[in-house]
């Protein structure tokens, strides 16, 4: 079997993240298929499962003192021999760690802007290995700010073009985003590969789940909505909290509201994160929320995680149990996973009208949507109308055929191979 190289900025499980989670679940289950793996990472790592090697490069991680300053020179002054000399740094770490490697399987650097000097590296390196696979969940070309930038350097050595390269991204929404790109950074031939999710996780509730709710000062009569994302500007949950406002007008007690926000404030972009937090704090504040909303962060992590026999941090899969609903109203996503996960646990799910989600939820992955511009007494009241309907079903067995990490990595990934 090849050897395969997966490169990332950060490395589960002590970097959790959409493109982390992904990252584990393909080692996971390429490992368990007799696959050697070899992970190449800037921050994180710690995964323990056979077949697998994991490689420390500190100079991936985009928030390195030295990668901070030199992003800041590069964006202001230009291309500098500092730029130079860090990139020279990691292209030879990289070489070094990709030796006798059959197939690397880069996710985001090729795209993204958060580390420029690794994204050169990657770029010199490429052409070293048999077969390349660039994985974009998201590019900052489909940004406004980075587009009016695509004439110059360094956003031009984004989307990086080799014969032996591939390019694969989440979704076909994605896939078309790419392609409408003017060259050099039009992607035509872009192969579609899902995410998915391990069933098991979400079709348990135990004594730990309800232990929980304890801690979250939940009880059974609380009507719960989850927001299964990190704290980010463009996951748009303030929207969420608008409409929590209005939904309180319109449940009687005890039924109260109750908004959990699993994620963490973005760790690849933490201080606009952090400011994005207390931005939201305001909001609940002034509309007298404190009471309703809980960011959870601390308590949640992609697995469970115990010490010394007792829970410390409960998995996503936990939250989703406890959840009456799931609700993700994102300006926009990569590939809008939380709608595979909701299906797999069998809740219903309001989202917004963004590509992503109209592509998953048109393929039989039941939801609501409502438009970004929607006022949010109308959506709270289209959720008070529905929430007690049974919608999620179909959900259930869409999931088990097409999204399960298990048949899309013998289906799709494999064959990639």
């Amino acid at each position: 079997m090849p050897e395969i190289a997966i490169i990332h900025y950060t490395a589960p499980p002590k970097e959790l993240g959409g493109v982390e989670i992904v990252i584990e679940n393909h080692v996971r289950y390429l490992s368990e298929s007799g696959y050697r793996i070899r992970i190449l990472f800037g921050s994180g790592g710690g995964l323990d499962y056979r077949n697998i090697t994991e490689h420390k490069i500190p100079l991936l991680w985009p928030n390195h003192p030295t990668i901070q300053n030199i992003q800041e020179d590069l964006l202001s002054k230009g291309e500098s021999s500092q730029f130079q000399a860090v990139k020279e740094m990691i292209t030879d770490e990289l070489t070094r760690n990709l030796k006798g490697v059959d197939v690397c399987i880069v996710h985001n650097i090729p795209s993204m802007p958060f580390n420029f000097a690794a994204t050169a590296a990657l770029n010199d390196v490429s052409e070293k290995v048999r077969r390349m696979i660039f994985w974009i969940h998201d590019s900052a070309l489909l940004r406004d700010e980075w587009a009016c930038r695509k004439e110059s350097f360094p956003t031009t050595l984004l989307h990086h073009k080799a014969k032996n390269i591939t390019y694969v991204t989440p979704t076909n929404a994605r896939a078309k985003e790419l392609s409408r790109l003017d060259e050099p950074y039009k992607i035509s031939n872009a192969v579609v590969v899902p995410n998915g999710v391990t069933i098991e996780e979400f079709i348990k509730i135990d004594e730990v789940t309800k232990l929980l709710m304890k801690k979250l000062g939940l009880s059974f009569e609380n009507y719960i909505i989850v927001i299964p994302v990190r704290v980010t500007p463009r996951k748009n949950i303030e929207l969420a909290l608008f409409v929590v406002d209005e939904l309180k007008h319109l449940i009687a007690e005890p039924r109260q509201i109750k908004l959990l926000v699993t994620g963490p404030p973005d760790h690849q972009a933490s201080k606009l994160g952090i400011a994005y937090l207390e931005y939201l704090k305001e909001i609940m504040e002034r509309r007298g929320l404190n009471e309703n909303v809980i960011f959870c962060h601390e308590l949640i992590d992609q697995k469970r995680e115990y010490r010394n026999g007792a829970i410390q941090k409960w998995s996503v899969a936990d939250v989703y149990n406890i959840a009456d609903m799931i609700f993700i109203p994102s300006r926009e996503e990569g590939f809008g996973l939380p709608v595979i996960e909701a299906g797999a646990a069998r809740k219903p799910i309001f989202c917004s009208r963004i590509p992503p989600f109209q592509e998953l939820i048109r393929d039989d992955i039941e939801g609501f949507m409502f438009d970004l511009d929607e006022d949010p007494k109308s959506i709270a009241f289209r959720i008070y109308r529905r929430y007690l309907e049974d919608r999620v079903d179909n959900n259930f067995d869409n999931v088990i055929r097409r999204f399960t990490w298990e048949n899309i990595i013998k289906r799709k990934i494999i064959p990639l191979l």
